[in-house]
């Protein structure tokens, strides 16, 4: 269980932030609990469900106090290969803050290149290079999250995005491979993954 103290008083960006945080409990909940409603298919478009669960994998994750510069430093998103979100990603994340960092996100088409990043979205694009992209962030506190690419998790890969039942946005998790890289991950990230696995 987490406890968390609130300050006697928030400025924009902290009810912001709040306000959109709400709005993924909300969304997430609507996606994965078939009795809750959707009021709009467009409005929750597969791509916003991959944005809000990559805000919620990154809100329920641990990182290392080496994962960063400073502690003021931003939580930085790199993005390898083919963007799948365009201006989505930013326009979310603008006001965002995540215990007290901001999001920033850095789009690259070498691994190396996105060094520093504490979480790394690896797109399909990158399905041939899979083995040599995940053994080169495995040496970092990275977070690796995988666009439905195959034998993501087998490798070591910490979250893969799979498609069930025609839903793009389910997820399987490797415990494990977290641990290897020093990241913690929250229970209630077990009870939403379709699958877990542990490193070959």
């Amino acid at each position: 269980m987490f406890i968390k103290l609130l300050p006697q008083k928030l400025d924009k960006t902290g009810l912001i932030t709040k306000f959109l945080s709400k709005t993924i409990c909300i969304l997430l909940l609507s996606i994965f609990f078939s009795f809750i409603t959707l009021p709009s298919k467009a409005q929750y478009s597969a791509t916003k469900v991959k944005i809000a669960l990559i805000v919620h994998f990154i809100e329920h994750t641990t990182f290392p106090p080496e994962a960063f510069k400073s502690p003021k430093e931003m939580i930085q998103i790199g993005i390898l290969g083919d963007d799948p979100f365009g201006d989505e990603l930013e326009s979310f994340l603008m006001h965002y803050k995540i215990n007290g960092r901001g999001l920033r996100v850095r789009r690259k088409k070498k691994a190396s290149d996105l060094w520093g990043c504490q979480v790394i979205y690896i797109s399909k694009s990158e399905q041939g290079k899979l083995s040599d992209i995940l053994d080169y962030f495995r040496r970092y506190p990275t977070l690796t999250i995988g666009d439905n690419l195959k034998g993501f998790i087998e490798q070591c890969g910490i979250i893969n995005f799979v498609t069930v039942d025609n839903k793009p946005y389910r997820f399987e998790l490797n415990i494990e491979a977290a641990q290897k890289s020093n990241l913690g991950l929250d229970v209630g990230l077990f009870r939403m993954a379709k699958r877990i696995v542990a490193c070959p």
